[in-house]
C-alpha cells in the first residue's frame, strides 16, 4: 500500500507541475494577445522605430525557454510513467 501511495504522490507531484506551468504558458499567451491588440490598434503618426520588430523578439524570446520547459516537463511524464509502471510490477 505504501508503495503505491508513493507512485501516486510522484504521479501527483508532475501533475501539479504541469498545471503550474500551463497556468503561466496561459498568463504569457495573455500578455502576447494584449501585446498584438495594442500594436493592432491604428496609429496617427506612421513609425519606422521597429517596435513590430522588438515585439516580434520579444515575443520569440518569451516563448522559446517555454518550449524547452514543455519538452523538459513531457520527458519528466514519460519518467514519472516508466516510475509508476515499474512501481506496479513490482508490488502491484
Amino acid at each position: 500500500m505504501a508503495k503505491k501511495m508513493k507512485s501516486q504522490n510522484i504521479w501527483q507531484a508532475g501533475v501539479d507541475a504541469f498545471a503550474a506551468r500551463r497556468k503561466k504558458v496561459e498568463a504569457l499567451r495573455a500578455a502576447v494577445r494584449s501585446a498584438r491588440d495594442e500594436t493592432a490598434r491604428p496609429r496617427l503618426v506612421a513609425s519606422n522605430d521597429g517596435m513590430d520588430e522588438q515585439i516580434r523578439h520579444a515575443t520569440l524570446a518569451a516563448t522559446l525557454p517555454l518550449r524547452q520547459e514543455l519538452e523538459a516537463l513531457k520527458e519528466e511524464v514519460a519518467s514519472l510513467r516508466r516510475q509508476v509502471a515499474e512501481l506496479a510490477k513490482r508490488g502491484g
